[in-house]
């Protein structure tokens, strides 16, 4: 049962033979976090790939001034990790944190390598799952940066519908790059 979510996942992708779904059971752990509770603090090498069964989970940092921003949120059935710290143990400045009591299964990056490398199939899935969130980040980029406001609240209701009643509002404007004080005023003119 736990894992009924990522396999269904991972299979809309492509074939998954039942030795990978076998190396799939072993790596990934079950996990129950409640909410607040921080799963990668910033700072330290970001060493997990989180697959959300239930719940939300958020990574944010501080920008230079001290403000803090809310790079990407993962509901059911959504990945999160910092991939360049995940993959290539940079540097982590990012935070890791569950907003929503959830449940959660989760890979080492060393299990991940070694799932890559015993199949094809999985590092095919994992190239085409990684593209897709690539381009929904450019795409998240490129409308934070291009609309008002006002834009950026219709944007994040048309693509984000997961969230609309799930996050605060403090998460919400961290998300969307405007203070909670300009989402309130919007808010209460629509």
């Amino acid at each position: 049962m736990q894992y009924k979510n990522l396999l269904k996942v991972l299979k809309n992708y492509g074939n998954i033979s039942e030795t990978d779904e076998k190396n799939i059971r072993r790596k990934f752990k079950f996990l129950t976090v409640n909410k607040k509770q921080i799963l990668v603090n910033g700072g330290s090498f970001c060493d997990k790939l989180f697959f959300v069964n239930k719940g939300l989970l958020r990574a944010y940092y501080y920008d230079n001034t001290g403000k803090e921003l809310t790079r990407m949120i993962a509901w059911e059935n959504r990945f999160l990790t910092n991939v360049a710290s995940f993959r290539k143990f940079e540097d982590n400045k990012e935070t890791i944190e569950c907003i929503e009591n959830a449940e959660l299964l989760y890979i080492t990056k060393f299990d991940f390598d070694n799932l890559i490398k015993s199949s094809l199939n999985f590092k095919i899935i994992y190239a085409d799952i990684l593209e897709e969130y690539n381009a929904l980040h450019i795409k998240r980029f490129e409308q934070l940066n291009t609309r008002d406001a006002l834009g950026k609240l219709e944007y994040f209701k048309i693509n984000f519908p997961a969230l609309k009643n799930r996050i605060n509002d403090t998460y919400l404007s961290s998300f969307l790059s405007i203070s909670r004080r300009t989402l309130e005023r919007i808010k209460k003119n629509i």
